[in-house]
């Protein structure tokens, strides 16, 4: 089958760029699609799964267990643990914070390169002295492995300040996870 779309010319005067008939083009196909999902009765994860602009998609299937770190994979430590003793292992798998957690693996708070920052320049040498404890976020941002990765996106970028990650915790606050904005870049959210 044939279809032959209405162009005279492209808009560029010296026919060098095909504005014209990449918009005629794309018109055409989202229309398609959108006739394709009404006579097909297509639930919404069917379109996504088959939608040709990954993006799409990807934010309609992905959820955040999909494209989280795992626990294994996270870096840890313990309330009372010396920062001096942590300071490698804050750089060690980029994921750029520490997940502070109990015996039980609840999640206590987070600590980052920014917050050892900040306490550097207020206690100087005597940051040497403190725990991980003393200087964690203790109400960080977190989310749960069933919401949405594009929700982990927005809530990332939301007020009062940008993270560069979210904890992904169960029910009883027990860490299982962690979703990074790198992670989510790349898995083209």
């Amino acid at each position: 089958m044939n279809v032959h779309l209405p162009l005279q010319r492209e808009l560029c005067q010296f026919n060098l760029t095909q504005v014209t008939s990449t918009a005629i083009q794309m018109v055409f196909g989202d229309t398609i699609a959108v006739a394709l999902v009404a006579a097909r009765n297509l639930s919404k994860e069917e379109y996504a799964a088959n939608h040709p602009a990954g993006r799409i998609g990807k934010s309609f299937i992905f959820k955040v267990k999909d494209v989280m770190k795992k626990q294994e994979e996270l870096l840890v430590c313990k309330e009372g643990d010396l920062i001096m003793d942590q300071l490698v292992e804050l750089t060690s798998k980029g994921c750029g914070c520490l997940l502070v957690v109990d015996e039980h693996y609840h999640l206590i708070g987070t600590f980052t390169d920014g917050d050892l920052l900040r306490t550097l320049k207020a206690s100087g040498e005597a940051i040497f002295k403190l725990s991980v404890g003393e200087m964690c976020n203790k109400k960080p941002r977190t989310i749960g492995p069933e919401t949405m990765a594009v929700e982990a996106m927005k809530k990332m970028e939301s007020p009062p300040s940008p993270v560069q990650f979210l904890p992904v915790v169960g029910e009883d606050n027990t860490l299982i996870g962690i979703v990074t904005l790198h992670g989510l870049v790349s898995a083209s959210l």
